[in-house]
């Protein structure tokens, strides 16, 4: 709850009617860019290096992640109390996601419909979160906007390289959301099926183009690459979002999930090697021993051994001493976390993101993602994926695949400690879904497979 309120203090006393434009001023919802939003306010320029610097499309989506987010919380937690509404959170989220599409535009004249910006892939959750709320009209203008970007990026003439500089990885996060909409619904999106299946294709092939996988040092494996390639700057933001990018290719497009799988779970895991923590014994970090420094993380990784980072400052081979955006690579990290038992071609059955033991045809498994609410299967014999939507797996009890007698058994975690149900989601192969509450009075989930989606096995 402290950190919810934290949230709310910061919206109330930073956000709203600071950094971000209110709806009793012009271009409400507006968003503040640098030097920052107080000197922005009270400049003597009224224009676009003064008091309208609210053009950038880049400020936009990490807001309306949070009031989305916020949203979530408000709609899912009534125990957890909040300042707004869930309803409020939610038309907030949706105006500052519109103020992206129009804001810039008509302050510069800057399109948001041709540049891949970090954290705007929550928009199709957005959209479906208006509707469910009952903000047709509203979820609608949103989705209108977002096809149009959908279309912009399947164009085979799009930059897929390009953002505030002609070469850089910052897009690949958007790319695949966009691609994942053009897949799922090209009829919505106004492409063709072929068109959406090219634009998949090309843009993961671009996301690896400029992404480590030959050199296994935990700097380069997963890390996108900039300009400088390897010699400066990894581990970035964008090892991270990017690698939920490969995750998602590979679940559900990637004819041969493996190798994305592997390289994917690199990059989710990748830049949690700038995180600067530890106990009082280790001194509270590697990075930077204190306990005042116990919990920061470095803004990426310098490779070579000495360097000078974005602001002109000396440093040497390791995290940097600033965060920069390291923080939009932790929203990557925890989007993609999951746990994957697959088939692997070179190292066997294997289990990203857990442990795992197998007996006969019983796998048990035991999350250790982080997050606890995702499991995927890309066994030879079973291709399935489950989604807790308001749980998580128990982390002291194991999942049990029994791929003989067709079932799955866990323990959830309900969110509501006194609910009396868990509602999930389970997809099979054929991209079926199946979704259900079962009651959970026995703490016990039991979800049988159907016999069809049942891998021929002998039980002895």
């Amino acid at each position: 709850m402290a950190e919810v309120a934290a949230l709310d203090r910061y919206i109330d006393t930073f956000v709203w009617g600071g950094l971000q434009r209110t709806t009793q001023e012009a271009y409400a919802y507006g968003l503040y860019g640098i030097p920052d939003w107080k000197q922005n306010r009270e400049s003597s320029d009224p224009g676009p290096k003064g008091r309208l610097h609210i053009w950038r499309p880049y400020d936009y989506p990490h807001i309306f992640a949070m009031y989305l987010a916020m949203h979530r919380i408000a709609r899912d937690h009534p125990a957890i109390p909040t300042r707004q509404s869930a309803r409020d959170y939610l038309v907030r989220a949706y105006g500052t996601a519109l103020a992206m599409f129009t804001v810039p535009m008509r302050v510069v004249m800057w399109s948001a419909y041709r540049t891949g910006f970090y954290n705007e892939c929550v928009i199709p959750e957005l959209v479906s979160a208006l509707t469910t709320a009952g903000l047709t009209r509203e979820a609608a203008t949103l989705e209108a906007h977002w096809a149009r970007k959908v279309r912009a990026f399947v164009d085979p003439k799009a930059d897929l390289f390009k953002s505030e500089y002609p070469f850089d990885s910052t897009a690949f996060e958007s790319t695949q959301a966009l691609a994942r909409s053009a897949l799922d619904d090209p009829v919505a999106m106004g492409v063709s099926k072929a068109a959406a299946r090219a634009f998949s294709e090309r843009q993961i092939a671009a996301n690896l183009f400029c992404r480590g996988w030959l050199e296994p040092a935990y700097y380069y494996l997963g890390s996108d690459y900039r300009h400088t390639a390897g010699d400066a700057y990894t581990l970035t933001y964008m090892a991270q979002m990017g690698g939920w990018a490969l995750l998602d290719h590979a679940l559900n497009d990637a004819d041969d999930p493996h190798p994305l799988l592997r390289l994917g779970y690199a990059s989710q895991l990748s830049a949690w090697a700038l995180l600067n923590s530890g106990p009082a014994s280790a001194g509270h970090g590697y990075w930077y021993p204190g306990e005042e420094n116990d919990g920061a993380a470095g803004g990426g990784f310098e490779p070579a051994p000495s360097g000078n980072t974005w602001l002109g400052q000396p440093h040497h081979r390791g995290t940097w001493y600033y965060s920069c955006e390291i923080d939009l690579g932790f929203c990557g990290a925890v989007r993609a976390a999951a746990t994957i038992v697959a088939d692997d071609p070179i190292f066997g059955q294997v289990c990203h993101g857990g442990i795992m033991e197998t007996f006969a045809h019983t796998l048990r498994i035991w999350p250790r993602d982080g997050v606890r609410r995702r499991l995927n299967v890309r066994l030879q014999s079973l291709r399935l994926d489950l989604v807790l939507l308001d749980a998580r797996f128990r982390a002291d009890r194991p999942i049990i695949l029994n791929l003989g007698a067709g079932w799955i058994s866990l323990t959830p975690e309900p969110f509501a400690p006194s609910g009396s149900g868990v509602s999930f989601e389970l997809r099979y192969d054929d991209g079926r879904k199946r979704k259900e509450v079962i009651d959970i009075t026995d703490s016990q989930l039991v979800v049988r497979l159907p016999a069809a989606r049942l891998p021929r096995v002998q039980v002895r």
